[in-house]
């Protein structure tokens, strides 16, 4: 029943992160495509040669993400959602599991490869800027990430969610992400069978 799902979760709250993986995964891959700023900036203490142009201290640099993100270089099949650059099924258990960039970087087996139109090669995490990166990389990011990752799982646990029909989302950029002046989005109750 509803609520012997709800109690196992409850129970099984130290789980959740590895049991969430693919959750997580939409997660990254919606802040790559969306990331919550538009851009981030740095500025060089020392002069910087970069392609044969010297950049002089104190120039600030702009990096503007969602462009980082949607560079080929970067990723693979850059405009597509595909959380599964984060994510893959693994071959004991068949749940899902998180990739690591590093290990998979050796040749493919025959099964995985760049033939099968299905194969997504597993994502650097390096190359996701949603939340910048080195010593200046947002503090809160790892929080940020479980806290949206167990609100998805809930709500696509509890709720069904739809696009009221004709919408045609319109981004509004600013410096951050913007909040819709309306939403566009329908939420009801999730009816579960018995058997689920």
């Amino acid at each position: 029943s509803s609520e012997q799902r709800k109690r196992s979760l409850h129970e099984d709250a130290s789980q959740w992160e590895s049991r969430l993986a693919y959750c997580q995964a939409v997660i990254l891959e919606t802040s790559r495509l969306h990331p919550p700023a538009y851009t981030n900036y740095r500025v060089f203490d020392n002069d910087v040669e970069l392609d044969g142009c010297t950049i002089p201290r104190r120039t600030r640099v702009y990096m503007p993400l969602a462009n980082v993100h949607a560079d080929e270089r970067n990723f693979v099949r850059p405009t597509e959602f595909l959380p599964e650059r984060w994510v893959r099924r693994d071959s004991d258990t068949g749940q899902w599991a998180a990739r690591d960039y590093e290990t998979e970087q050796e040749p493919k087996s025959a099964m995985e490869s760049d033939d099968d139109p299905e194969y997504v090669p597993a994502a650097n995490p390096r190359n996701l800027f949603a939340f910048s990166d080195g010593a200046r990389k947002c503090p809160g990011y790892r929080l940020a990430l479980q806290e949206s990752t167990f609100i998805f799982a809930c709500i696509v646990r509890d709720l069904t969610v739809h696009v009221r029909e004709g919408l045609v989302l319109q981004k509004r950029k600013k410096f951050m992400l913007a909040i819709p002046s309306e939403m566009p989005l329908i939420f009801r109750k999730r009816e579960w069978n018995e058997t689920e």
